[in-house]
């Protein structure tokens, strides 16, 4: 078989199919049950009516450059009970970033910071400010870095604050950890030379007889690589550094963070592969949950170690100064303490972790150096690259590498993202209500899809500061 054949595309009756695999058993993580479809909740009206009123343009006021802080602010958003000695690791970044930002940079800390429990409505409203059009005039900037773990500001506070402002999270074990991205951050924002070249690559698993990983890699790397009779290729002003399938191993994976490929780790590398999970009873379950599976795994039986890449293969003293990754995969931007797509057979909650977190390596490729993480909370879903029909779209995977490349904002190039989710939140919206209608016929694959695709958007997080871009002006070809 040649790569990128013999994958038979989903159809538009078929259930959603997650990117992750169980690493006790090497069984694919499960798909949704119609009992879980009864379960489907209602995303905020704010949401829905962006996805409304959705157009090309960032939703801020239409006389400011939200690509410049000058104009649109930054801010941190520390929860009420910080440790001092995190407060003080982020100075040299909060120096920075009033240099970048003059009166429109702020930090919301103490009283102003986010409380236990605190809903990103409510800490809006205290700001007497709404869910619209943001305008950094009335005391909110554009770019929010919160801070903290997710029991102290929650997923669900990052995603709604995201639907309108660019929003990005540190989370660290350490205050040394927070310490290191922000001296890494102000050094590479500062420095007259950068280590990249104008280089990424593109990372993608395809195991044999494993559809989620081969539609992956036929629908969303191959094109973007190659290009299509619909999209044009990513390499136009980037060399692309391909590793799909036999070559997305765990060993040219580490050779390529290490720049042993090409010279120095790529400015922006894309990823997609199954997410792994581990069980509660796993004692190192937080730290390995959510690691690339690489191609080395044979598809099936238990993952053993050297099948994996993981926040401990980050060599000590490792250098990914300045570069971006965007990962897909079920959990590897983080997980939630609770399954939020599947409940147990008499309707309680899924345990899946002992506490909500963010994943190990993602922290560890910004504590050596890396700018931004964007990658999953909860499971990832083929849906992110399907429209309704089916069909391959992505038109938004490669809209955010394009802006990347063209050194925006990490926080305005992924709006994209959001965007999407507050349309597929509309559309949902109007399906569920058909499906309550007894002369309409939506079928239960139909609901199915359109829930885990719009659940799916709004489950992408920056991990960093949302302010941060490439200097691709420096950038030699």
């Amino acid at each position: 078989m040649r790569m990128g054949e013999g994958i038979e595309p989903l159809a538009a009756d078929e259930m959603p199919l997650p990117l992750g695999v169980e690493a006790e058993t090497g069984a694919r993580l499960p798909e949704l049950t119609t009992e879980d479809l009864k379960r489907i909740d209602d995303e905020a009206a704010e949401v829905c009516q962006r996805g409304v009123n959705a157009g090309p343009a960032f939703p801020v006021i239409p006389d400011i450059e939200p690509n410049d802080l000058s104009q649109s602010g930054w801010a941190a958003i520390l929860p009420q009970d910080i440790d001092p000695e995190i407060r003080s690791a982020l100075q040299p970044l909060f120096q920075q970033r009033e240099r970048d930002a003059g009166p429109l940079f702020r930090v919301f800390e103490g009283a102003e910071g986010v409380l236990k429990g605190d809903s990103a409505r409510a800490w809006l409203e205290r700001r007497d400010v709404g869910l619209n059009l943001v305008d950094p005039a009335l005391g909110v900037p554009v770019y929010l870095m919160l801070v903290g773990s997710p029991d102290q500001i929650s997923f669900e506070f990052q995603y709604l604050l995201d639907t309108y402002w660019c929003v990005g999270r540190l989370d660290f074990p350490s205050a040394a950890e927070y310490r290191a991205y922000a001296e890494r951050v102000v050094a590479y924002e500062n420095s007259p030379s950068i280590p990249q070249r104008r280089q990424a690559a593109i990372f993608a698993t395809m195991h044999p007889g494993d559809r989620p990983t081969g539609l992956f890699h036929n629908q969303v790397a191959l094109p973007l690589l190659r290009g299509s009779d619909k999209i044009r290729p990513l390499g136009q002003k980037f060399q692309i550094e391909p590793l799909l399938a036999a070559e997305a191993t765990k060993e040219n994976l580490a050779a390529l963070l290490q720049g042993k490929r090409t010279g120095a780790p790529p400015a922006l590398l894309f990823s997609g592969s199954h997410g792994l999970a581990f069980p509660l009873s796993d004692t190192e379950q937080a730290v390995k949950q959510g690691a690339i599976l690489c191609q080395d795994f044979p598809g099936s039986g238990p993952v053993d170690r050297d099948h994996y890449f993981a926040a401990s293969d980050l060599p000590p003293g490792a250098s990914l100064l300045g570069m971006i990754h965007f990962l897909f995969g079920c959990y590897g931007g983080g997980c939630p303490k609770y399954d939020t797509f599947s409940r147990r057979r008499d309707g309680s909650p899924k345990q899946i972790m002992a506490d909500t977190v963010v994943a190990r390596l993602p922290q560890k490729i910004l504590a050596a150096g890396g700018l931004a993480v964007l990658a999953h909370i909860d499971r990832a879903w083929a849906c992110s690259f399907q429209n309704s029909q089916a069909a391959p779209q992505v038109q938004e995977f490669r809209t955010v590498l394009v802006k990347l490349m063209q050194g925006q904002r990490i926080g305005l190039a992924t709006d994209e993202l959001n965007l999407r989710w507050a349309v597929l939140s509309a559309e949902l919206s109007m399906t569920m209500a058909s499906a309550r209608t007894a002369a309409a016929c939506v079928s239960t694959a139909e609901v199915a899809n359109r829930w885990v695709a719009r659940n799916d958007a709004r489950n992408y997080v920056i991990l960093g500061d949302p302010a941060v871009r490439l200097r691709v002006e420096c950038m030699a070809a």
